[in-house]
């Protein structure tokens, strides 16, 4: 299912990872979305963002599985506007840079939650803000991909969730530096172990995996230690049964 709102960003995104400078960063996404599966398992599967991925998250285990590569990026979403689905409808979401290019994304993590089971699990792939990349974005060209995509803090994105009574189990960061020249390439793996051991939050990719906090209802059987017995007659003819 697509929704085609010709999103200027999302299609310059596409475009970006499919530069072969940028394949050993398509990479890491990948490898990384095979540790992120199995926090994330479920039978009816909605898949938002880079239609590219969405065969990692596809099975035949799930019982529906329906990918949204493009999102609408207006300043409200409104009754029209909503994801053309019901109230808790999916009990995985896997979302793919679909907060970079949406420009309102605690109200697209807002209707991801109208539409998530009570014990839902969401996946999250996005840019870091707090990393070299989000440092150099004020001097990159704004009119290219990743530079005119919103980065989002890890704090913002777990508190999003956290307020919407979700609790993370899975977070990772990777790519510590982008990829401007070919020569970064050659030494990316070593960057990368360096940043694993002396800025694990600082990666320019975060990867998150969220879990819909069930909070358990069990019936509490209430206790009288004394049974009192009320009459219509007076008061001194009352009797109270221990």
């Amino acid at each position: 299912m697509k929704l085609n709102t010709n999103n200027y960003k999302y299609k310059e995104l596409v475009k970006w990872y499919k530069r072969p400078i940028n394949q050993p960063i398509r990479k890491i996404v990948n490898d990384q979305i095979l540790l992120m599966k199995k926090h994330v398992p479920g039978n009816n599967v909605l898949f938002i963002g880079l239609s590219e991925f969405s065969k990692k998250f596809n099975s035949q285990k799930n019982l529906s599985f329906i990918a949204i590569d493009e999102i609408t990026s207006s300043d409200h979403i409104t009754e029209s506007k909503r994801l053309p689905f019901e109230d808790k409808s999916h009990d995985v979401i896997i979302i793919i840079h679909a907060l970079d290019y949406t420009d309102n994304p605690y109200e697209l993590v807002r209707e991801i939650d109208r539409i998530a089971t009570d014990d839902a699990k969401i996946a999250l792939i996005g840019f870091n803000k707090f990393s070299l990349w989000g440092t150099l974005k004020p001097f990159m060209n704004k009119l290219t991909s990743p530079w005119l995509l919103n980065f989002h803090s890890l704090y913002s994105v777990r508190e999003w969730f956290k307020l919407l009574g979700y609790e993370q189990n899975y977070k990772d960061t990777s790519s510590f530096t982008p990829i401007i020249s070919k020569k970064i390439s050659k030494y990316l793996n070593k960057i990368s172990i360096i940043q694993k051991i002396l800025a694990k939050d600082y990666g320019g990719l975060y990867f998150f995996a969220f879990n819909k906090k069930i909070i358990p209802l069990t019936p509490v059987k209430l206790k009288f230690k004394e049974k009192i017995f009320m009459s219509s007659f007076a008061k001194s003819t009352t009797n109270m049964i221990k």
